[in-house]
């Protein structure tokens, strides 16, 4: 579903919510992986840096469907981003 100058609203924008951040730690190596990644989002928001996806649809093939998992995940740990 498309919004607002077409943006795509993944999981309602929020009020859908599929998943939490415990599920993704779990799934990592919490001694390398996770620390990592918290580092880099850290940095993109110390940087107040805003990350935007641009494609043709928001439906269709694997693209898209590995879109939304991905604006999920970075939403949930607080990276800024759109699509």
């Amino acid at each position: 579903m498309t919004g607002y100058h077409h943006e795509v609203q993944v999981d309602c924008e929020g009020r859908a919510q599929m998943t939490d951040i415990d599920n993704y730690h779990e799934t990592v190596n919490t001694q390398t992986t996770w620390p990592a990644t918290i580092k880099y989002a850290e940095s993109l928001k110390r940087k107040n840096t805003k990350i935007a996806f641009f494609n043709s649809t928001p439906q269709g093939g694997g693209v898209a469907l590995m879109r939304h998992a991905l604006i999920r995940y970075m939403r949930l740990i607080g990276v800024d981003c759109t699509w």
